[in-house]
Order: C-alpha cells, then structure tokens, then sequence
C-alpha cells in the first residue's frame, strides 16, 4: 500500500495549504485501491466539510498530550514528522511518502512509490554543500564542522562534503521505521550544539546518507517553503470557494501563481546582502501582491 501523509496540526492556514496541495494531487493523480491518503490533524472535520468524506483517506487519531510527545526532549514542532512517520509505519506499512503542506504536484508520484517500494530513501531537494551553502548553512557548518555524533552503528559528521536535503518530503518503506528513533536522537543533539529551525532537516540527511544514496524529487512537485506571507491569502481563497466545487476551488487557488512568486521571491532572498538592503530603502523590497479575491 502506498501513503501520502500530511501534518495539519494547529494553524488553519496549515489545513488550507493541505487543501490546496491534496486538490492538486486529485489533478494529476486518479484515485487507486493501493494508494490512501493520511492526514495527521486535530481538526478532522475541517478537513472532511471541504474534501468530503473520502474512503481513500484517513485520520488517525492522535491524543492531545501525544502531540505535545512528539515534539521532542527540546520541543520543536519540525519534529512532529518523526512522530507521525513512526505511527504511520505501525499502523499503515507500506510505502511512506511525507510531504509538507506548502506544496503543489506537479506529476503523479506512481512512479516514485516504485522506487520508495525498491528501498530507495527520498527527500525534496538537495539544496548543496553545507559548507559552500548560503548564509545560514554556512553558519551551521562553521558551529558543527567537525563535530561528530553516533548513531545506529555509524560515526557522523559534518564535512566539508555534507550535503543539506530539504525535508519538504521524507519517503522511505515502512521497514525501515528503526531509523526515525535515531534521527530524533540526532536532531536533539544538533539543537542542543546550535539551535536553529534546520537541524531537523540536517538530522535527516545526515542519517538517510549513512545508509545510501538520497534522491531528491523537485519535478514532481512545487514546495513554496519561503511563502508564508502567501498563508493568509490562500485561506482568504478557502474560505469564498469551501463551498463550490473541488475544481473552482482548485482553480481560484491556482490564480495565486504561488510556484512563481515562489521563484520571484526566492530570486529576491538570493540577492546579495547590499541589493537587498539597496532595495529596502527605495521600497523595492520583495512583497506578496495584492489579489482581488
């Protein structure tokens, strides 16, 4: 069996990005007797008046205080996929295919769960060397280089040759679930040597390489990680089109353009420090645009 596995905890604008990614899914993907979707939430019903109630998907049911287990002995929420990840591989096994909610498909992911089903372990994208990254990876690799942890029967380390994966899609088989406890592990140590957002994703990369080859899959899909500003937008589009059909729901979403003003921004974020500060101060600083929704 193959799984698609959202996290939409907390947030509804999380739950209106899920909706806008499982919609695109439903576009580019026929329903299959072998392929379930499972969304981790603690608002099933949000999810169930806009999608309807769907056989090929599911919602497991996660006690309050669990959510809160999940988050770590240093209580990041980024750690909650390892939580949902090890659930899901003992109560759903198969193949395993997390995806963040900020993402849009792009081609039908069948031809990836084949090669999930062949052992293969997938993350989003490589996003390069840390030590020659942008400027946070190279601050990481400046705090860790060096440094070494065990884990699994493994030594890892931070070298100059340490490649950074965006965990906007973890996908791995169920049957290798003994390895989500040491990637936990792995990125409470992390943060406790340097605390930022991103030793979540460094702990999943590090780990996943120690066992083989990471393959990325950005021309499936489109991950807007740096549109959070687009979050209010997205729901403002939810909430006047929940009611109409999946398609002109899909549709209206699809008017944002966010894979573009993903790249626009991005292109922006990119520029070197001095453009950036240049184009602040004459009001030409990247921001969302206006829609008439």
């Amino acid at each position: 069996m193959n799984y698609l596995i959202y996290l939409a905890y907390g947030l509804a604008d999380i739950r209106n990005e899920a909706f806008c990614s499982i919609l695109s899914y439903d576009e580019v993907a026929p329903r299959r007797a072998d392929t379930r979707l499972l969304i981790y939430t603690d608002d099933a019903a949000a999810f169930q008046q806009v999608l309807g109630h769907r056989e090929d998907i599911i919602y497991p049911a996660v006690e309050p205080e669990q959510w809160q287990t999940w988050r770590g002995a240093v209580n990041k929420v980024y750690l909650l996929k390892i939580g949902i990840l090890e659930h899901a591989a003992t109560h759903y096994p198969g193949n395993l295919l997390f995806l963040d909610t900020d993402t849009i498909w792009r081609l039908d992911p069948r031809p990836l769960f084949a090669q999930i089903e062949a052992g293969n372990f997938f993350m989003h994208q490589n996003e390069g060397r840390l030590a020659i990254g942008n400027t946070l990876s190279r601050k990481v690799y400046k705090h860790l280089g060096g440094l070494e942890w065990p884990s699994g029967g493994h030594i890892l380390r931070v070298t100059p040759n340490t490649e950074l994966f965006n965990s906007g899609i973890i996908a791995f088989r169920s049957d290798k679930a003994y390895l989500l406890q040491q990637v936990m592990t792995l990125a409470e140590q992390l943060y406790a040597a340097y605390n930022k957002h991103m030793m979540e994703q460094l702990a999943w990369s590090l780990r996943f390489a120690a066992e083989g080859p990471i393959a990325d899959v950005p021309n499936y899909l489109w991950h807007y990680w740096n549109l959070k500003d687009a979050r209010p937008v997205i729901t403002q589009v939810v909430s006047k089109y929940a009611e109409s059909s999946h398609q002109e729901l899909l549709r209206q979403l699809q008017k944002l353009n966010l894979p573009a003003l993903h790249q626009q921004e991005l292109a922006y974020r990119n520029l070197p420090g001095w453009k950036r500060t240049l184009r602040k101060l004459i009001g030409r600083r990247w921001k969302m645009p206006e829609f008439d929704i």
